[in-house]
């Protein structure tokens, strides 16, 4: 190791930080809450090296860097008299008693603070975001520095998605929680609180540090224990009869919560988001026979979703002794989407001619969904126990007719979906710091579907004038581990063994007229693995070594013929985070992973994927391929200047040893496979940053994001490599420059092209979104909000640019408060779409929704 190394490891280690903490109390003993604690050198008061406010119990904590022998510590409040301590510069616990002071103020005006930090807490104080037109606390969250919020309503912190949402400390909505910042009012909510470095496990807590940060809602105290219920009633006309109801039910107690909702609507808004789930828990099926249906445009989905939607939920969680809870969550969704478009796609192919499909799509899907969780969780200081069970269902039913070429053709399909889940996670610890983890997981699930096309597009392969297609795709899995927590430890290293022994049963079942397939594929994946970790203050190390034992075994029951893969594999992961100080961190990842073969693409017998494609695999064999990953994050943070700031740098590489394409011939496609020694590899990279003022409410976000790939791409039976790259700039704005004007925007500009090797590169596709918004009050308490949307695209014949306007107008009496909309004021009636990906072009004319008028009546029952 260099001396410049050996130097740089012994300043990190030997770095003076202290962590000082206590309490703020008065001599008879109560504890005082929101009392700002500062530090400064004991030989220069004046500057300040820390600073905190107490929690609800009076705690505090401060992470302090400097070489001064001791501290200055200053408690101040508005019922305290200012009070100072003297105390040495090293780690430990300090009271600061301090006595009440009355203060007779003078007509003021006293505001709270927007951002605040108490300890690994940042405090949002929703009132200083707010404004008269959000309708849900998702809507100021959008206006919060350092967060973000989806499309999908999904919540990010600095970049990166959060781990749980809270409701004064309980999980109500165990992943599903666009439920809650969708419904709830913004204004029952006083304090948004991001818990950074939050450990959820309590039995975990220092021993492994959390990467994603967690919210917490603090509610308004007038809001707990009151049970609320609002009802919205709405009717109008947009080319038919328009209607949009809901019934939103909450009440909030200390050891019980509950929300229910209740929405229906046909007037484009997508009520199957807010069922999403955050919590990762993937399906292991998928359809692969399906149906073709128009697909989404880049605008927004509420101007071209034709739709007849309801949806009811239900969730409840109530407090189970000191540390446990129980929840039920419940869902169901009842959707009909009704699309219509025309599209033209063309794909390069390799000797320089083009292969153009023309389409004219007309589809109708319905769709029922439902989830239920059941829910236990006890979370202890030394003990940890979840049990989960959940249950998804869904049933899918779709049709359309196509003219494509000079064919007419109709297509039906249907899709069941069935799903048991079930996870445990037991974690116990000892006050010496060790004990040990076990996680299990239990999966089944089945999706029959079956896919009927008239006329026949393949009679050269398949007899008959209409092809039905039916498959049915089963799985079973179950995915365990259990590990010691600091088996050995030494100074600053410690060693966690671990054992995993992972399981997975795929079935699949196929007929198309004789052709059949009838396969299984198991997977078993077990092994020992050890976690090393470095870790001091500012330092945290860790590197994982699992060796495993792989087992693919493929079996064909409809001639006996057995095929095995046997492996042994080490797939090591590295990850360091630096924490420079309290404003900056970082963080490095490094992984090696194999891939592991899939039944969707081992099949030998035909299946017709959709009405134009039929599917089979040629090459034989059990063959996984590697995936290399490393990545570097940068991120900042400044709470009393209300800054958030990151950067975001990862390369990949995959050397997948089958490559799957296309062979295109007219109308008609098939799905051909390779054996390749190829490898595909992307660079991106992504700066980041959010900044709050307090004048006038300002936010300004901002995000440059690039990546760079070269990949290999299997067409017409060869193999060509194409390149790419692309370029995405995001922005958002909010202001309120007036007490009766409030602003908003948001702009996207992307850029991207791809070039096949050995040829010229294609046109750049540029596209730009614009969205803006003012919302006016003006005397007498009526709101007036306009909304305005620009769409550009550089591919686009003639017109390349697309406007939409909104616009609304609102009045509050009691407890009734009326809204009048008109959405596309300028009716128009269809939007031209182009996109380029890899060696495809496509272009689509949409049909969107016509000018009109919606009257929503929202009133509180109780």
């Amino acid at each position: 190791m260099s001396t410049l190394s050996v130097l740089f490891l012994f300043h990190l280690t030997t770095s003076a930080q202290s962590v000082i903490n206590g309490f703020v109390r008065l001599s008879e003993g109560d504890y005082m809450d929101f009392v700002s604690v500062i530090a400064s050198p004991a030989d220069s008061p004046p500057t300040i090296i820390g600073s905190t406010f107490t929690a609800d119990d009076g705690s505090f904590s401060l992470s302090i860097d400097s070489d001064c022998d001791s501290l200055i510590l200053k408690a101040s409040g508005m019922e305290i008299s200012p009070t100072t301590i003297k105390i040495p510069n090293r780690s430990g616990s300090y009271d600061i008693i301090v006595t009440e002071r009355t203060v007779e103020l003078k007509e003021v005006v006293v505001k709270a603070k927007k951002i605040y930090s108490q300890g690994d807490t940042i405090n949002y104080n929703v009132d200083s975001f707010l404004s008269q037109s959000d309708q849900s606390i998702a809507d100021v969250l959008k206006k919060m520095p350092g967060i973000s919020v989806s499309e999908s309503g999904q919540v990010s912190y600095q970049g990166k998605p959060i781990k749980n949402l809270y409701i004064e400390g309980l999980d109500l909505m165990k992943g599903h929680y666009g439920i809650a910042t969708n419904n709830i009012d913004p204004n029952n909510i006083a304090t948004v609180q991001v818990l950074e470095n939050h450990q959820d496990i309590k039995a975990l807590k220092g021993l492994r540090p959390e990467e994603q940060a967690s919210i917490n809602l603090r509610l308004k105290e007038g809001v707990k224990g009151v049970f609320n219920l609002i009802a919205t009633l709405g009717g109008g006309y947009g080319g038919e009869g328009l209607w949009n109801n809901s019934a939103i039910a909450t009440y909030f107690r200390r050891n019980s919560q509950f929300l229910a909702t209740y929405k229906g609507n046909n007037t484009g808004e997508d009520l199957s988001q807010e069922l999403y789930s955050f919590d990762n828990d993937r399906s292991r099926t998928r359809n692969i026979s399906s149906i073709t249906m128009p697909s989404a445009p880049g605008i927004d989905k509420r101007f071209y979703y034709f739709n007849r939607s309801h949806n009811a939920t239900f969730n409840n969680v109530y407090r189970v002794g000191k540390s446990g809870e129980f929840g039920i969550n419940a869902a169901y969704l009842n959707d009909r989407d009704t699309r219509r478009n025309y599209s033209a796609t063309t794909n390069y192919l390799p000797d320089g001619d083009l292969n153009r499909v023309d389409e004219l799509m007309d589809g109708k899907a319905r769709m029922q969904k439902a989830y239920g969780d059941l829910t236990y969780m006890n979370n202890g200081d030394e003990n940890y126990l979840k049990e989960q069970l959940k249950f998804d269902w869904s049933t899918t039913r779709a049709d359309s007719r196509i003219l494509a070429e000079s064919d007419d053709i109709t297509q039906a399909g249907k899709t069941d979906t069935y799903r048991l889940l079930n996870k445990l996670h037991l974690t116990r610890r000892n006050s010496a710091n060790r004990g040990f983890e076990i996680a299990s997981l239990v999966n089944l699930e089945k999706r029959p579907h079956s896919l009927s096309v008239s006329p026949n597009l393949f009679s050269n392969i398949v007899v008959g004038d209409m092809l039905h297609q039916s498959v049915d795709f089963r799985n079973l899995s179950t995915e365990n581990s259990a590990g010691l927590l600091s088996s050995f430890k030494i100074g600053n290293f410690t060693l966690h063994p671990s054992v995993i022994l992972n399981y997975h049963h795929n079935s699949l079942r196929s007929r198309l007229d004789a052709m059949c397939n009838d396969l299984s594929l198991d997977n078993l994946d077990t092994g020992i693995g050890a976690e090393a970790v470095f870790s001091i203050r500012k330092i945290h190390a860790s590197l994982y070594m699992p060796v495993k034992y792989r087992l693919f075994r493929l079996h064909n029951r409809l001639d006996g013929n057995i095929t095995d893969n046997k492996r042994f594999r080490m797939e090591p992961s590295f990850n360091f985070t630096y924490r420079i100080n309290n404003s900056h961190t970082l963080n490095a990842k490094a992984s090696l992973s194999y891939m592991t073969p899939s039944i969707e693409t081992l099949y030998s017998g035909y299946i017709l994927t959709s009405y134009r494609q039929l599917s089979a695999y040629d090459v034989a064999g059990l063959y996984e391929g590697y995936a290399q990953y490393c990545s570097l994050a940068y991120n900042y943070r400044n709470i009393l200047s209300m800054s958030f700031a990151g950067v975001d740098l990862s390369y990949s590489r995959q050397s997948p040893d089958v490559l799957y394409g296309s062979c295109y011939d007219g109308i008609v496609q098939r799905t051909i496979s390779r054996r390749t020694s190829e490898i595909g590899n992307m660079l991106s990279a992504k700066v980041h940053a959010s900044q709050g003022f307090d004048w006038r409410r300002l936010k300004i976000g901002a995000s440059v994001s690039y990546s760079r790939y070269d990949n290999p791409l299997l067409v017409q039976e060869e193999i060509l490599r194409y390149t790419g790259n692309s370029l995405a700039i995001e922005a958002d704005i909010s202001l309120t420059p007036f007490r009766w004007l409030a602003m908003s925007y948001q702009g996207n500009y992307s850029q991207s092209a791809t070039r096949q090797k050995g040829l010229e590169r294609f046109p750049w596709l540029r596209t730009v979104t614009n969205r803006g918004s003012l919302d006016f009050t003006i005397p007498g308490g009526v709101t007036l909000t306009t909304s305005l949307y620009h769409y550009y695209n550089n591919f686009n014949d003639g017109d390349k640019s697309f406007f939409l306007l909104n616009a609304e107008a609102g009045y509050s009496f009691r407890r009734f408060s009326f809204t009048l909309s008109c959405d596309n004021l300028l009716n128009r009636k269809s939007y031209i779409y182009s996109d380029l990906s890899a060696l495809t072009e496509s272009k689509a004319l949409y049909n969107i929704r016509p000018r009109s008028v919606l009257l929503k009546i929202r009133f509180r029952i109780l």
